[in-house]
Formats: C-alpha cells, structure tokens, sequence
C-alpha cells in the first residue's frame, strides 16, 4: 500500500462524525477569519477572529475552510482542476493554488516573477492576495490535523447544494447573493438575521455557511472529495476540496 493510500484509509476512517459533534464553516474576512459554527444541539452561531490559530485552540470536531490545504512546488493541483470542471461555466471562480515557494516571496512582484521563471505563466493580484491568509493556515497545519480540518470551496459546495450545478451570477452582485442566500435559507433558519447583523462581511457570511453545509455533509458521510484519491505534497498534506 502506498503512503498515500494509508493516509486516505485513516483521513476516511473519521470521515463520519458523531451526529452531537461541533462543526464549523469558515471563511477568511476582513479583520481575520467569521466561523458559522454549529452546537450539539443544532443552534449555529457566527464568530469573527483574528488569527486561525483562535480556530483550532476552540478544539472543533471539524472544520472546513475556504484555503487551498496542500500546496505544490509546480504544477496545478487535481483539486484546483477537478473544482474547475464541476462548475464549468463558473470555473474563474476556483483559482489555481499558490506554488509552495511564493509563500516566502516578499511582495507581489517577487512572486509574479517567480511564478514565471518557474512556470511561464503571470499570477494574478487575487492569488496573491490570499497569499497571507494561506501562509496561516499552512503553517499551523500538520498531516494529523486533516482529520478534522478540510479544505472546501463555497462555489463547489453552493453547486452541490444546487443538485450539481452552478450558481448562475457572481455571488458580487445582488442576484447572486440573493440566489445563494435563498439556497441556504431551506437548510438554516438563520442566514437572514445573521447577514442582517453582519452585514459588512455579507458575502464572506454566506461563504461560510454554505461550508458549514458541507461539513454537516462530512459527519452524514455524504460528502464528495475532489479528487476522490488525493496526492500529497511536500509537508504530506491531502490536497482535496470536500463538498
């Protein structure tokens, strides 16, 4: 068996929670990271913090994060691919994940440069512009920790709630936000209210919850994992987007 293999047998031997476990959609924000969580006994609460560190000392059964898990030294990951593929027309939605190098890149210019030495091709602004919050995230994390902490993508887990297709306008404008609010509405009873008391973080509020969705779809066991066989990179992370 290979090293992947065992890490996936263990990764999916949790993969099916306790219906009393505490789980949580996040998604990075201005000022930190907003965490839609939900309790044991079904009451979801929203959070903003400032650090992922504050994520992972309240000690959730499972989170699941809007941040590329897992990052190559070249190349586009199978994740970043298989996302692209399921949302077809919203495919500009998934942007490709940073090389593990650019990490230690100063500023925007070093790693644009780097990137096409490396690779000849450009990076733009919004990558790097997540660079930080990934560079957080990456590293905190450790192979062991996979268990209970997985990457999603609000578009991939929005189209799995969509009976597989994908949202039909931008979640900036106000159609889309209206597309996805009413989505979440028939599985949370608060979205409303929350993004009414929250409203500076609207569309990172909505992120959140439709992530929470997802992380309710990995304690049923109904979860999809793309791909469904994960490589790993250099620090022995899974590189999967859970919807």
């Amino acid at each position: 068996m290979k090293p992947t293999d065992v890490r996936l047998g263990r990764l999916f031997g949790v993969a099916t929670l306790s219906s009393n476990s505490l789980i949580a959609g996040i998604d990075g924000c201005k000022g930190g990271w907003v965490i839609v969580s939900e309790t044991c006994d079904g009451r979801v609460d929203v959070d903003v913090v400032p650090e992922f560190r504050v994520v992972l000392e309240r000690h959730y059964q499972l989170v699941v994060v809007d941040i590329p898990i897992g990052l190559l030294d070249k190349g586009t990951r199978f994740a970043d691919q298989e996302a692209r593929r399921l949302l077809k027309r919203r495919s500009c939605c998934v942007f490709s994940a940073p090389l593990r190098p650019t990490l230690a890149c100063s500023d925007y210019a070093e790693a644009k440069k780097y990137r096409l030495t490396t690779e000849g091709k450009g990076l733009t602004k919004q990558a790097w512009a997540i660079v930080p919050k990934i560079t957080e995230v990456d590293r905190l994390l450790t192979p062991e920790m996979q268990s209970c902490v997985r990457e999603g993508h609000p578009e991939v887990s929005f189209a799995q709630i969509n009976d597989g297709e994908a949202m039909s306008c931008s979640k900036h404008s106000l159609e889309g936000r209206r597309e996805r609010i009413s989505l979440l509405e028939k599985h949370f009873s608060t979205v409303a209210s929350q993004i009414q008391a929250h409203s500076r973080i609207t569309e990172d509020l909505i992120d959140a919850y439709a992530l929470l969705w997802t992380a309710r779809r990995i304690r049923s066991g109904q979860v999809v994992a793309l791909p469904e066989q994960s490589p790993i990179d250099a620090k022995e992370l899974l590189m999967q987007i859970w919807a």
